[in-house]
């Protein structure tokens, strides 16, 4: 099992001519037109051909959102076929294959029609975020799409302007921690082994959790004042995460206090066990798990995510 980030950005569609951004109902239909007349066997070119390639492959395209993959062609040279049983290796393509064809890195994204949010799958090597201008920059230049990433900042104040917001659990990460910090936490005093666990200790993880089925706080003056603690001391700390909803009745979110933009962890089984031995999921699978992750992840933090996005 991989983790994998998802990072999600306010989309923006300008008419270049009349220097005027459109309304986001327009979004369906200036994709739709480009992919009914640009694409070919599913798929969009982004850039051309005098550049190394990168693709657009169409996977869902419904009145409510675009599912698509993000291609970006693999160097040929960095990459060789090895045979486990005689150790041989051979190039992945030969020669003559090179030119009109390749091997790519891709990732996954989802773009909203009704709200214009794009949610993307960090992967090494893929497209970014900014590829999706392609599409209007190669086939329609009428147009510009702009992309901005939705601020953390303002996701964590909606939990402190919520009208009952709740703190269930800290996560803490301390990196490096000292000799004296593990002496208080793990309450003994020999210096030979603290300092040697310190030395090797790269960083310490730490939870906080209520009684069953409590809140930390409920008061808004603490959760602020906890909130602030931490942001006033963040040279201390790797990374503090956050349990908690501004509104009872909501379900629970998480807030990471130190990140500059909204981004969410997500799991992706990439391999599965048969008689003891490892086995890769196939690509459809894998595709499907990724497409419900981002859909749980956008529909977990909607209302957020469009109060702070003005949509």
């Amino acid at each position: 099992m991989s983790t994998k980030n998802i990072y999600l950005f306010k989309v923006s569609i300008r008419d270049t001519q009349l220097n005027k951004e459109i309304p986001v109902n327009s979004f369906k239909q200036l994709f739709g037109e480009i992919i009914n007349k640009e694409s070919k066997n599913g798929a969009l070119e982004l850039t051309y051909q005098s550049a190394e390639p990168m693709m657009l492959d169409i996977i869902e395209n419904t009145d409510e959102y675009l599912f698509a993959r993000l291609n970006r062609k693999r160097p040929n040279n960095s990459m060789q076929k090895r045979n486990y049983n005689t150790f041989e290796t051979t190039d992945v393509l030969a020669p003559d294959e090179v030119g009109s064809n390749g091997v790519e890195w891709f990732t996954y994204c989802i773009l909203g029609y009704s709200h214009g949010v794009l949610s993307i799958v960090n992967s090494k090597g893929a497209p970014k975020e900014g590829a999706l201008a392609r599409v209007f920059s190669r086939h329609n230049s009428k147009y510009s799409l702009e992309t901005d990433p939705i601020p953390n900042q303002n996701l964590i104040n909606e939990l402190l302007n919520g009208n009952a917001p709740e703190i269930n659990r800290v996560q803490v990460d301390i990196a490096q921690p000292n000799a004296q910090i593990l002496k208080e936490l793990f309450g003994f005093s020999d210096t030979e082994v603290l300092e040697t666990v310190s030395r090797n200790t790269s960083s310490l993880v730490f939870e906080v959790k209520p009684q069953f089925r409590r809140a930390l706080t409920t008061d808004p003056d603490l959760v602020t004042r906890l909130i602030r603690a931490f942001q006033q001391n963040r040279k201390k700390y790797k990374s503090v995460l956050l349990s908690g909803k501004k509104n009872s009745g909501e379900r629970q979110r998480q807030y990471d206090l130190y990140e500059e933009y909204f981004k969410y962890p997500i799991s992706v089984t990439e391999y599965h066990q048969e008689n003891g031995r490892k086995i890769e999921n196939d690509k459809d699978s894998i595709q499907k798990e990724y497409r419900r992750n981002m859909m749980n992840v956008y529909n977990e933090y909607k209302d957020i995510i469009l109060a702070v996005s003005n949509r």
